[in-house]
């Protein structure tokens, strides 16, 4: 016996026997799959979106709630999509899953985006308040700004300092949010610092005649002063008025043109304020 006797003949494969076909449709379909979704998507978007957005304008939809309206038949629209494009390539089945296979899905994608879940539902609560609006002033743990859009899973806020804050639902849902422009009129207040042994009376005068003469000062609720402290030499003196129609430009606008007049009048009283004041 030979060498070439033991040495087990070369495995010969049949290039034709392979199933090419079968990969070619594959592929085949899921570039039409792809076609079609897209074509269907832009469609839906370019057609469906803007009747919906000119309608709920029409309407005078509140803007958050509009907002939501459109984000949710964008949603609609890509669902379809996904769906018409699956049946014209014959995949439609695939969305006929067994209820089984569902609930297992179901608790699968729960476990694993439990977080997601959370920032959606408070989303669902934070668009239908009808105290939290697009474009309020809101306050919440030690942060502030303008809110600018709500969707499905975030809430972003533009703030003073031109930063633009992603803040997940589920943090305004379960935070003790603080709305600046909910009421109208809203009330200013601010403590002046003065000598405790100063001409309190004449202080008070002063404080409640600049916010009488201020436009934007509303004549009811009164103007009003009061003494909050009295330590270390000090009293404090917290001025009380009202403005209309509160938004953040008008509460700072008015708030430094009236300590500007104060000011004023303080330095022509020779009264002296001190200079953290």
């Amino acid at each position: 016996m030979t060498a070439s006797d033991v040495v087990p003949p070369v495995l010969q494969v049949d290039v034709s026997d392979l199933p090419i076909d079968g990969y070619l449709d594959l592929l085949l379909d899921f570039a039409l799959f792809v076609v079609l979704f897209a074509v269907l998507y832009l469609v839906g978007r370019r057609g469906v979106l803007p009747v919906v957005e000119r309608a709920l304008g029409i309407q005078h939809i509140q803007e958050t709630i509009a907002s939501a309206a459109v984000k949710t038949v964008h949603v609609a629209v890509i669902l379809a999509a996904v769906r018409l494009a699956l049946d014209a390539t014959g995949y439609g089945y695939l969305l006929s899953l067994p209820p089984t296979v569902i609930a297992a899905l179901t608790v699968a994608v729960g476990f694993a985006s439990r977080d997601i879940a959370a920032n959606l539902v408070g989303g669902v609560f934070i668009v239908t308040d009808p105290k939290f609006n697009i474009g309020d002033w809101i306050r919440w743990q030690e942060k502030e700004g303008i809110i600018e859009d709500i969707s499905f899973r975030v809430t972003r806020v533009r703030t003073f300092d031109n930063e633009l804050l992603t803040v997940p639902n589920s943090q305004l849902a379960t935070s003790a949010v603080v709305n600046a422009v909910a009421k109208s009129p809203r009330r200013v207040s601010h403590t002046f610092h003065v000598s405790d042994d100063a001409d309190l009376g004449e202080i008070a005068e002063i404080l409640v005649e600049e916010a009488r003469d201020h436009d934007d000062v509303l004549d009811r609720p009164t103007p009003t002063v009061r003494v909050t402290s009295l330590d270390n030499g000090r009293a404090g003196m917290q001025a009380r008025y009202w403005i209309d129609q509160p938004s953040r430009e008008a509460f700072v606008t008015i708030r430094s043109e009236y300590f500007r007049r104060v000011s004023r009048r303080f330095e022509a009283a020779g009264i002296e304020l001190p200079q953290n004041w």
